[in-house]
C-alpha cells in the first residue's frame, strides 16, 4: 500500500497470515486493510504541518491506534491466542522532504534509500527482522505454530534475550512497543539525490547500479515501468513490490 500529499511519502507492506481453518487466505487480508489504515493515517496526520521527527513518531503512535480499533473488529485478532497470533499488522516507510532534508520514520522492512552523484546507498539502517529471523530459523521450527506465534507474539514489539543477546523487531499491529523500532532519522538532500521508498520486494532492484543510475539520470516515463519489469524477471523476482522514486 502506499499514500502521499505534497512532499509526504508512505509505503506499507502487510505481514503475511496465516490461512484460517479451512485453508483459505482471506481476501482482502486483514494485514493488506492495515496497511492502507497506517499509510493514510501518516499521511493525514502530517499534511499541513511543517515535519519533524517527533511529529513523524506521534503519526506512526496515531496509526498504531487506528490499526487497534480495526484488529479489535476482527476475528483472527479475536482467536489471536489460538491461531498463531496471526493478527493485522504491516512494516512501513515514510519519508517527508523539507527544504533540503530528508526526515524519515522506517520499520523494516520497508526501507529508503538515497543515490547521490557517487551511487552509494545510504543511509544506512539496521535490520531487526532479518536479526531476528536469523534467530529463529536457528532455533525453531516455523512449520509449527507455536513457533510463528513465538515470532508474532513475544518477539514483534518486544525485547527477547537469549546468550546476552538481544532479539526483536517492530511492527505496526496495534500494540505497544514497536516504536523502539522504530528509525527516525534525517539526511542533508543534494540536487539530483534519487530518493527511494519501498517494501521489502525491491531489495534486489535497488541493488542493480544500472537500474538506479536508469531511475536517476533519465525522465520517469512508460519505458520506465517496462525496465523495472526487464530487471525483475531477468532476477526473478515474483514478490509483490511497491515503491516511490522521487527525484529531488
Amino acid at each position: 500500500m502506499y499514500a502521499n500529499s505534497d512532499l509526504t511519502f508512505a509505503v506499507a507492506d502487510g505481514v503475511t497470515l496465516d490461512p484460517d481453518e479451512r485453508g483459505v487466505y482471506p481476501i482482502p487480508s486483514d494485514s493488506a486493510v492495515v496497511a492502507k489504515i497506517i499509510c493514510d493515517e501518516l499521511v493525514k496526520f502530517l499534511e499541513k504541518k511543517d515535519p519533524s521527527l517527533e511529529l513523524i513518531l506521534d503519526a506512526y503512535l496515531s496509526a498504531n491506534k487506528k490499526v487497534l480499533e480495526f484488529n479489535q473488529t476482527s476475528q483472527r485478532y479475536a482467536n489471536r491466542e489460538n491461531n498463531g497470533y496471526s493478527i493485522g499488522a504491516a512494516t512501513c516507510a515514510l519519508v517527508c522532504i523539507s527544504e533540503n532534508k530528508l526526515l524519515y520514520g522506517v520499520l523494516d522492512d520497508c526501507y529508503i534509500s538515497i543515490f547521490s552523484d557517487d551511487y552509494v546507498d545510504h543511509p544506512i539502517l539496521k535490520d531487526y527482522v532479518a536479526d531476528s529471523a536469523k534467530f529463529l530459523n536457528a532455533n525453531y521450527d516455523w512449520s509449527k505454530p507455536e513457533s510463528r506465534k513465538f515470532w508474532r507474539k513475544e518477539l514483534r514489539n518486544h525485547t527477547f534475550v537469549k546468550d546476552g543477546v538481544s532479539y526483536g523487531y517492530g511492527v505496526i499491529d496495534g500494540r505497544p512497543g514497536f516504536d523502539k523500532y522504530l528509525q527516525l532519522g534525517e539526511v542533508d538532500l543534494k540536487p539530483n539525490d534519487l530518493i527511494c521508498v519501498y517494501s521489502d520486494g525491491f531489495i534486489p532492484l535497488i541493488r542493480e547500479k544500472d537500474l538506479i543510475m536508469n531511475l536517476r539520470e533519465k525522465p520517469f516515463t512508460g519505458e520506465t515501468f517496462d525496465l523495472i519489469k526487464d530487471f525483475s524477471n531477468k532476477l526473478n523476482i515474483t514478490k509483490e513490490k511497491t515503491a516511490y522514486f522521487i527525484k529531488y
